[in-house]
């Protein structure tokens, strides 16, 4: 991948790497983190909004798991995927190819979740705090944001992007409380000890 933010807020930038077997970030499976928080039945299903969806595989997890789901990705190669996936998996996905911060404009206060992982990572950092403020617009009263944040650590270019987390409680917690941190306990092998898993309820 390119070393800088050049071209990461274009659908074509990612069409292109999904098209050519370069989305090295893609593990094939669902996240683990999220397989074992939606298995202690922690949250009651609700409408749930999956950030950026990539491939579909956390998408579908939270569909499997009773979840009405609506999979967001501005790659059209990403909503193909995602669309495949369901289908094989027989479960039903509201799919949305549009770019985020747009579909926010028309969107306000729908979702009981709005699920994030290796999405902040990989838009262009001067836009974080932006993401930050439409994640809430999303969200109903009291709802929640679950938020698999990665990589923690300083690693230079990108994307991905390095991510702070006093960057993420400063930028998320103008408008959410945190509900809980933890270091999860099942990571895929590169990135343990290098991803946070946050709750974090609207005010």
């Amino acid at each position: 991948m390119m070393n800088d933010a050049t071209g990461v807020d274009e659908p074509h930038y990612w069409d292109a790497l999904y098209r050519n077997n370069q989305d090295g970030w893609d593990m094939g499976t669902p996240t683990p983190v999220f397989v074992d928080l939606l298995k202690s039945r922690r949250f009651e299903p609700g409408k749930t909004l999956v950030l950026g969806c990539g491939k579909g595989h956390d998408a579908v997890l939270f569909a499997q798991h009773g979840f009405p789901v609506t999979a967001i990705d501005f790659s059209a190669e990403a909503i193909k995927h995602t669309r495949s996936l369901a289908q094989k998996q027989g479960v039903s996905l509201a799919l949305v190819q549009e770019d985020i911060f747009d579909y926010s404009l028309g969107i306000s206060e729908e979702f009981d979740y709005v699920v994030e992982y290796v999405t902040y990572c990989a838009i262009d950092p001067s836009r974080r705090a932006e993401f930050a403020s439409v994640v809430p617009s999303l969200m109903k009263p009291a709802g929640r944001f679950i938020g698999l944040f990665f990589p923690l650590d300083n690693r230079p270019g990108g994307p991905p992007f390095a991510v702070s987390m006093d960057e993420v409680n400063r930028l998320f917690g103008k408008k959410l409380e945190l509900v809980s941190v933890e270091v999860p306990e099942r990571s895929v092998t590169p990135r343990k000890g290098k991803e946070m898993l946050t709750v974090w309820r609207k005010l």
